[in-house]
């Protein structure tokens, strides 16, 4: 039996390691400028950036049809695929979900199975990679998906914003929350795990950093597989990067890969995310990380 990974563009998976597993991508529509674009496809995430601070109105965000999923699993099995796990950005963020289940329903030649992953960005990425993984190694589908939903229990995202602009713009604050977050001064970040999201406060963008570097310290040496997003923010990214292998210099790099528009259209530039799915393995794991923030 071939098993097949779908997913959405905001899983934030990097090219290098799409090109080794057996995942197939399919992406989010960006609205910007009066104009619409497939992300990845007709507009690189550079393009993007340069562009955001000026956009007029703000870009929008528009899930795939049921048609796009459908000619994804229509092209997967006839290249073979016996089995397909359609896994996917959280239903509480977008209705990316719902538009592959309805195309799931109307698909008969293989078994499909739509996922809610309960994250974003590469929190995401890393479960369908973990996914993709095991199929590549030839588990069954059952084995598959018990290790899918292991890696949704466990998978973790942490993410500092450098503006809040960009939420209210979006719709996804208030005017009166964005007007006393912003008379206070303080920066905000945001976590995710196992369908659960949260917001903690810091004081400065040096702080918030310094709390995403210390949760990435923290959480490395535990993973299963780690990686940093970032939204046009290749220095803090840099950081990041050479604190964990200055570290753990026998662990292997994190993966890094930039925020897809769907998500940057929401978190602005230079937000940094650090995402991971925590080792079963590890004993002290309910007590550390962000499950004493999440339980």
């Amino acid at each position: 039996m071939t098993v097949h990974i779908v997913t959405d563009s905001t899983s934030d998976i990097p090219r290098a390691v799409l090109e080794t597993l057996p995942i197939s991508v399919v992406p989010v529509y960006i609205m910007l400028d009066g104009q619409s674009y497939q992300d990845n496809v007709e507009l690189s995430r550079e393009e993007f950036y340069n562009r955001l601070p000026t956009a007029d109105p703000h870009p929008t965000t528009a899930a795939p049809s049921p048609g796009q999923y459908i000619k994804v699993y229509e092209d997967l099995a006839d290249q073979g695929a016996t089995a397909i796990f359609s896994i996917h950005i959280s239903r509480s963020l977008s209705a990316i979900c719902e538009s592959a289940e309805v195309a799931a329903q109307q698909f008969d030649r293989i078994p499909v199975t739509v996922i809610d992953s309960g994250n974003l960005s590469l929190a995401e990425g890393l479960i369908v990679i973990q996914a993709a993984r095991a199929a590549k190694a030839g588990m069954s589908v059952e084995e598959v998906r018990q290790l899918i939903d292991k890696s949704i229990e466990n998978a973790f995202a942490y993410a500092k914003l450098d503006t809040i602009d960009y939420l209210l713009r979006g719709g996804r604050m208030s005017s009166i929350q964005h007007n006393v977050v912003s008379l206070l001064g303080i920066k905000p970040i945001l976590k995710m795990n196992n369908h659960n999201s949260r917001m903690e406060i810091a004081r400065t963008k040096s702080k918030a950093f310094e709390r995403v570097l210390n949760t990435a310290l923290e959480n490395f040496p535990k993973a299963e597989v780690f990686g940093i997003t970032h939204a046009n923010e290749t220095t803090q990214t840099n950081t990041l990067v050479k604190e964990l292998c200055e570290a753990y210099p026998d662990m292997p790099e994190p993966f890094v890969s930039e925020v897809t528009p769907a998500l940057g259209a929401h978190v602005g530039p230079g937000a940094v995310c650090v995402n991971w799915i925590r080792s079963e393995t590890d004993p002290k794991s309910e007590a550390k990380g962000l499950k004493k923030w999440l339980s």
